[in-house]
């Protein structure tokens, strides 16, 4: 679970990201931290011999002695520095130092300096007077008028603290007392002031703050934003560390132009499993461009998210979110979904797993956001089995997939239908060294039985099976060329060839039909093509559309490694499908393929340099005669915290539209889009970050980001602006073609205890918070 920290006192530790910037900033700041010299010595500090050494001394056995001039005292791991310094013994039971002058002291655990002490060689007791106290090996320090410091506990009056390094009062804490507890790792202060640059900005009668690595409740950094749609935003959250096992966040946000809104999070680690609850809601929102059909201005989230293992053999899980309506990704930021999503999973899953198979019964529904009356099935009760066979022939390895599932939708007008499903496989592996070939024998065997809408008119077929074979030749071969075609990299081929064959099944009776005649499944969308794509073995998803097949697809991949390291630097692929005969599924020409092959398929990465990496894919649609798909990526990163990005995005509004459900509003034109994004450490404290994306075909610009961080030892800042294109259906003065601009612009501060340099270029880009992909990774 990952680690919160409480901050009464605004302050929060985050975790790290960047190795090489955090090395570099945290070398900096641990300069400035006092490191304990030597082996730490184990064991019990007191039973060990107190060894005091001075210029002179003035004994008087067995009751003092008078140690004066350069006083050095050391046991265990605490040593003392002192002018003079007087020793007095009562018996076994008491030994007291009297330091008298200035001091230094310093253990495995802290270290200080100031004018008069008393110090219990017996014990870890002491007192000290006027006293400068820094911990070490690590951030923190500050004064204190007197001190009592013991063995697990510090009890300081008229006293401060602040992470940062010393000459640098960017931030301190002061209080009239203040008591450190050792062990537990946090401090509590009274009458606590909150000072900046040494002035005073927040007062509080009580305050917490850590003072080591273990959690504490307490506020956590507020965080402010100002949007031309949401107006100004204040959130503050607040950590409530539960147990060891569990905590809570509770976050009230405040919409000047909504209204109020309730985030809490809740996380757990138990016997039964880990996950953790999210809701977030708001009673009423304010903003009167929203309109919602029936008058319930009501906004709320709910997420919950669990696994676990159990029995030793069982596994459970759940992921659940739900949102109020389906403009909620939209009009919120949220950590559960985004306004890319076009939709939102709920499904749980109970699985028993052996290492010859598993048994498992789960449940699947969608939340969709785009607006159509009658939206996808849900899937409740889905009962899978799955088993493995190796050598149950000699030399083949088998698989059987069965299926149980109900269907079912919320629009009266769509059917009802269970489906059972049985699937056995037999794969005769054969290979050498020369390659692959891989001939597998499968059955579909399906019976579904329907039942129609209670609102529809059309009829359906209430009894249906289906049972069809398929056989499947696939070969594979690695060549590698004796002949560097350039010098310094070693070649490979990789051709691959793959037949297929399926009868036609007329399925029109499978499911219900649109006004255009077009058989509609219950669980089955096409698959998008692209190279690897090229080599699955149906069109379709899901197991209602099963189409024909009598097709050949031919392709293969070329990779050059470098003989210096052995990492391959270049891959490029090619593949096509060719019909031997039109796929099919039913007897319309809409579920057909007209001509004989499918899309060319192409996609090829190159790392020209340790620093360079260039993607791109193409497709190239046989059937439309025109580019599908195509995207392309260059980037150059010689850091982790360092990197630009150029990106190019096309889609065929054609191609689109003949993948999208016939139900589905079709698109109008092309998607056209470049963009770019830029992360960069300018230097070990500043930090950049920017995106931005220009739609070609609109014309104009779908989001851009700019975002300054700056760090110090003590405390970071952020300040960031954004603009980005949202739908809306309402229309307003900056709407264009149903589209509007939300403007923000936001600022966000971090006291920091010493435990994270990040430079928070690698955090945005592993959120995503800018929209980053890595295009091609190589080891």
């Amino acid at each position: 679970m990952k680690l919160r920290y409480n901050l009464l006192s605004l302050a929060v530790m985050t975790a790290c990201y960047s190795s090489y910037a955090v090395a570099d900033l945290q070398q900096q700041c641990l300069l400035g931290v006092p490191q304990f010299q030597g082996e730490v010595v184990e064991g019990d500090q007191l039973r060990m011999p107190v060894i005091i050494e001075s210029d002179s001394a003035v004994i008087n056995q067995p009751r003092d002695a008078t140690y004066t001039g350069d006083v050095s005292i050391k046991q265990g791991n605490r040593s003392i520095i002192a002018d003079q310094v007087r020793v007095e013994q009562d018996g076994e039971n008491a030994r007291m130092a009297y330091l008298q002058g200035n001091f230094d002291y310093q253990d495995d655990l802290i270290q200080a300096t100031g004018s008069d002490a008393t110090i219990n060689l017996l014990s870890k007791d002491a007192n000290l007077a006027n006293a400068n106290y820094q911990l070490v090996d690590r951030q923190g320090r500050g004064t204190a008028e007197s001190g009592e410091f013991g063995n697990t506990k510090r009890t300081l009056k008229n006293a401060s603290f602040t992470s940062c390094l010393p000459n640098d009062n960017a931030w301190s804490i002061e209080a009239n007392e203040m008591i450190q507890h050792v062990d537990e790792e946090y401090a509590e202060m009274w009458h606590a002031r909150f000072k900046v640059l040494d002035v005073p900005i927040f007062y509080s009668p009580y305050l917490q703050f850590p003072i080591g690595d273990r959690r504490r409740s307490g506020l956590l950094i507020p965080s402010f934003e100002r949007s031309s749609k949401n107006g100004w935003t204040y959130s503050q959250p607040f950590y409530w560390n539960i147990a060891p096992n569990m905590d809570a966040t509770i976050t009230p946000t405040y919409y000047s132009r909504r209204g109020w809104q309730i985030n809490p999070e809740f996380r757990y680690l138990t016997k039964i499993g880990q996950g953790l609850v999210a809701t977030e809601y708001m009673a009423k929102d304010r903003l009167s461009e929203y309109q919602p059909k029936d008058d319930d201005r009501k906004r709320y989230l709910v997420h919950w998210r669990h696994t676990m293992s159990f029995l030793t053999d069982w596994r459970f899980s759940v992921d659940y979110t739900k949102v109020s309506d389906r403009r909620y990704f939209s009009d919120f930021d949220s950590d559960y979904g985004n306004s890319t999503d076009g939709y939102a999973t709920q499904n749980f899953k109970l699985g028993y797993y052996q290492p010859n198979y598993n048994l498992s019964i789960s449940g699947k529904k969608f939340q969709t956001f785009d607006g159509m009356d009658i939206g996808p099935y849900r899937v409740l009760p889905q009962i899978d089995f799955n088993y493995y066979k190796n050598d149950l022939i000699e030399g083949s390895d088998f698989k059987f997939f069965a299926q149980a599932a109900r269907f079912d939708n919320d629009s009266k007008l769509m059917p009802k239908a269970w489906r059972f499903h049985a699937e056995p496989t037999l794969n005769f592996p054969l290979a050498n060294r020369y390659g692959s070939l891989n001939i597998e024998t499968k059955l579909y065997a399906t019976h579904y039985l329907q039942s129609k809408g209670s609102e529809s008119t059309e009829e359906i077929k209430k009894s249906v099976s289906r049972v069809i074979p398929q056989i499947k030749l696939d070969l594979k071969t690695v060549l590698e060329s004796d002949k560097q075609l350039f010098a310094g990299f070693n070649q490979t081929i990789e051709p691959r060839l793959q037949y297929i064959y399926r009868p036609y099944k007329n399925q029109s009776d499978i499911g219900t039909k649109t006004h255009q005649s077009v058989s509609l499944g219950y669980d089955s969308a096409l698959l998008q093509n692209d190279y690897f794509s090229l080599f699955n073995d149906r069109r379709y998803s899901g197991l209602d559309r099963i189409s024909s097949a009598n097709l050949v697809t031919a392709g293969g991949t070329t990779r050059f490694f470098s003989d210096k390291t052995g990492e391959e630097v270049f891959n490029f692929s090619l593949g096509q499908t060719y019909y031997l005969r039109p796929s099919k599924i039913d007897d319309t020409s809409d579920n057909s393929t007209a001509k004989r092959s499918s899309s060319w398929a192409a996609e090829t990465n190159w790392k020209f340099h340790k620093n360079w990496n260039w993607h791109g894919s193409y497709q190239y649609d046989t059937r439309l005669n025109q580019t599908s798909l195509a995207n392309m990526s260059l980037q150059y990163k010689p850091q982790s915290d360092k990197l630009v990005q150029l990106n190019y995005r096309y889609a065929s509004k054609d191609y689109i539209n003949q993948n999208l459900s016939a139900r589905a509003d079709k698109y109008s034109q092309s998607i056209k889009q470049v963009g770019a994004v830029l992360g960069w450490e300018l230097t070990d404290n500043i930090s950049v970050m920017t995106s931005y994306y220009q739609d070609i075909a609109l014309n104009k610009p779908v989001e851009g980001q700019f975002s300054v961080n700056y760090n110090t030892c003590c405390w970071a800042a952020n300040l960031y602006v954004a603009r980005k294109l949202v739908s809306t259906s309402v229309g307003s003065p900056d709407t264009i073609n149903g589209f509007y601009y939300d403007n923000k612009f936001g600022i966000n501060f971090e006291l920091r205890f010493g435990t994270s340099y990040s430079n928070g270029v690698s955090r945005m880009l592993r959120r995503g918070i800018i929209p980053y992909t890595e295009p091609y990774g190589i080891n």
